[in-house]
């Protein structure tokens, strides 16, 4: 896979032009916002979010959806922001009642279906989302309809399958914006490095950085690849900039896990420091960061009851091959350290 990164517009100053577009919306917003202002500026915060790992941004687009609800024209567009806005931060159930209302308060069902199909791939109901999934990429065969039916295929483990609409995806790709490509290419390396095969992860990881060379979760996960290579100079050189930009402890925990290997006595002040942001995190969002703070507290972050507990409640959110593994993980973690634990008493 070779992308031709002049195919698009520059990836600096598609990122560097959506802060000035969120600026004008914010502008708007304090003048007297509409509906459609608020929504444009919430999608904007939480797409700049994405790229950036910013949570921030999350936090206050969230909050300015929810401002768009009371502004809505109608019952139905308010509950389905609403069910946009559960299932983004993982709280499941709601989310799918939420879509139920949304449907028989008249919402279009062909705009409902994509989210319906989301939501049955979070909780692991593979079988239903696949029959959506394909029936979406069949009637409209979009970069966004393959790329969705490609991460399923991944997480069902059909990865020949899921290679293959992945790169059928970037080729039904007829926009000038990097930006579709790269939030795609993200998923693809991540599912890469879901299935161990570093080397592809690397790959991709790369095709995204000529494109998008500011994708912060992308700078990060190249950080992990290169860590499991015990390329260390590497990985700290991708994650140590991605401090300063990004609010996620994610970044700070890898960073950790960088020292650690390097034998730095700052590896514990560092993972402390995750350690007390992701418990900030869990007592605002506990559905939406279990499953990272369950492998933080399970390795680097050295609380293995905490990572066992969490893992559990991950798994109760939904029921997939990862959240199962992670749970065995903890399980067999948090075992083996009591074990050690009785033998030195």
């Amino acid at each position: 896979m070779m992308i031709d990164a002049k195919r698009y517009t520059s990836g600096r100053i598609a990122l560097a032009n959506l802060s000035p577009l969120i600026d004008s919306l914010e502008l708007r917003r304090v003048e007297g916002a509409t509906f459609e202002n608020l929504v444009a500026l919430s999608k904007l915060l939480f797409l700049r979010g994405d790229f950036l790992g910013r949570i921030v941004d999350h936090d206050r687009a969230e909050l300015v959806a929810t401002e768009a609800t009371a502004l809505s024209p109608d019952t139905a567009s308010a509950l389905y922001i609403r069910a946009q806005l559960a299932e983004r931060f993982h709280r499941f159930e709601e989310a799918n009642a939420l879509l139920g209302q949304t449907l028989a308060a008249g919402h279009p069902r062909q705009e409902l279906d994509p989210e319906r199909a989301a939501l049955l791939q979070a909780t692991g109901q593979y079988r239903e989302a696949l029959v959506l999934r394909e029936r979406l990429a069949k009637d409209d065969p979009g970069i966004h309809t393959l790329g969705a039916l490609a991460s399923l295929l991944a997480e069902m483990g059909q990865w020949a399958a899921a290679e293959t609409c992945y790169a059928a995806a970037v080729d039904a790709d007829e926009g000038l914006s990097p930006i579709p490509c790269g939030q795609l290419l993200f998923e693809w390396g991540v599912s890469a490095m879901g299935r161990g095969d570093l080397d592809r992860a690397e790959a991709i990881f790369v095709e995204l950085d000529a494109i998008l060379p500011q994708h912060v979760p992308a700078r990060g996960h190249r950080a992990e690849v290169a860590l499991a290579r015990e390329q260390l100079d590497a990985a700290a050189a991708l994650v140590r900039p991605l401090l300063e930009i990004s609010d996620d402890p994610e970044y700070r925990a890898i960073y950790a896990k960088i020292l650690a290997a390097r034998g730095d006595s700052k590896a514990a002040c560092e993972a402390e420091r995750a350690g007390a942001v992701y418990e900030l995190l869990l007592a605002r969002r506990p559905e939406a960061y279990a499953d990272h703070a369950a492998a933080f507290f399970m390795g680097i972050g050295n609380r293995p009851q905490r990572a066992l507990g969490l893992a559990s409640a991950n798994w109760k959110l939904r029921d997939t091959p990862r959240s199962r593994r992670l749970l065995a993980e903890a399980l067999r973690n948090a075992q083996q350290v009591s074990a050690v634990k009785e033998r030195a008493a």
